[in-house]
């Protein structure tokens, strides 16, 4: 009997075994021999020089190799589709500009993906809009600017390109401060140098555009607000809905710009959420690392932590935005 108990009880630790779950056995096993990072823009740019060095720096933390990968084509479309397709056990992951060209995506093409399909794990490198007047004009603040377009409607000129978050925030801001779309005269340009150069030359009043790129032209403007969360170090003005606050407005949902950072597969995190987990804690410690993030300071890369939460928060308040101004236009 005692041999026949000790046989059994081995038989039942066997059956346990085999029927553990395969979710304990993957959090067991992750990270995976090799991780592929999916760029969905091109070789060079900004969001494929943030993957790069991402990967190399992660890769020693995960002690697995990290390989990049480009699939361009159709403003991300091509790029979020083809990770849409691949493993989703943590093997992939989209390392992009996660905002706006999902969103942006999901409204032009018949997209078989949604935001949902998507855990966004970090918004790194945030290249917030700004609001700048010409540094010869009289606005010290951008209620004075509004102050000013609604005394004189029509007579102060913005640039702005077209379909792009810049010129999204300034129908926001306008709005916020009960200033009609008609009280000013918004000037479109096809690329952002041209519309900064209209406003640093004099040929408009202000500007809202990527205000890392703005700093080309910083001794010819003068800051009035950023359409982010936090101020910068770059640039002397209040966040936006700082700028609404101390006017008693209402705030307006920060609309970030290009976003650049990581997203896995919503269905890695459903089912795998301790290797989720453990990427985003390997993220986050190398975002922590003073050598690293000063040489991502060196190559002009932003070395932001938003963590999952506030970087999904941000995207899906955003979507929405970006959707009823795709409706109206």
């Amino acid at each position: 009997m005692k041999t026949f108990a000790i046989a059994a009880a081995a038989l039942g630790m066997s059956l346990a075994a085999a029927l553990q779950p395969a979710t304990a056995k993957a959090e067991e096993s992750w990270p995976p021999r090799k991780i592929t990072f999916v760029v969905a823009l091109g070789p060079g740019g900004s969001a494929d020089r943030t993957a790069r060095a991402l990967a190399q720096r992660l890769q020693d933390e995960l002690e697995t190799p990290i390989s990049v990968i480009n699939q361009e084509g159709g403003g991300g479309h091509v790029g979020h589709t083809y990770f849409s397709q691949m493993p989703k056990d943590g093997s992939y992951f989209l390392a992009t500009s996660i905002h706006p060209y999902i969103s942006n995506a999901m409204l032009r093409f018949d997209a078989d993906y949604t935001l949902d399909d998507f855990a966004f794990i970090n918004g790194q490198w945030n290249d917030h809009d700004l609001f700048a007047v010409n540094a010869e004009t009289p606005y010290k603040t951008l209620a004075e600017f509004m102050e000013a377009a609604k005394a004189e409607p029509g007579k102060l000129k913005v640039s702005v390109v077209p379909g792009s978050t810049g010129a999204i925030n300034l129908e926001l801001a306008l709005e916020a401060f009960g200033v009609d779309k008609s009280a000013v005269n918004i000037v479109t340009y096809q690329s952002g140098g041209k519309a900064r150069t209209a406003v640093a030359g004099g040929q408009v009043d202000m500007t809202v555009l990527a205000a890392d790129g703005t700093l080309s032209i910083a001794e010819y403007v003068r800051p009035l607000a950023l359409a982010a969360d936090e101020p910068s170090e770059d640039w002397d003005a209040p966040t936006l809905n700082q700028a609404l606050e101390k006017n008693g407005l209402e705030a307006v949902p920060v609309l970030a710009g290009s976003m650049r950072g990581l997203a896995a597969h919503a269905e890695f995190k459903k089912n795998h959420p301790e290797a989720f987990q453990k990427m985003v804690d390997a993220y986050k410690a190398v975002l922590e690392d003073e050598a690293f993030v000063k040489s991502l300071k060196e190559q002009k890369i932003g070395a932001e932590w938003l963590g999952p939460e506030r970087t999904t928060e941000i995207i899906n308040s955003n979507f929405e935005v970006l959707k009823r101004f795709d409706t109206e236009e």
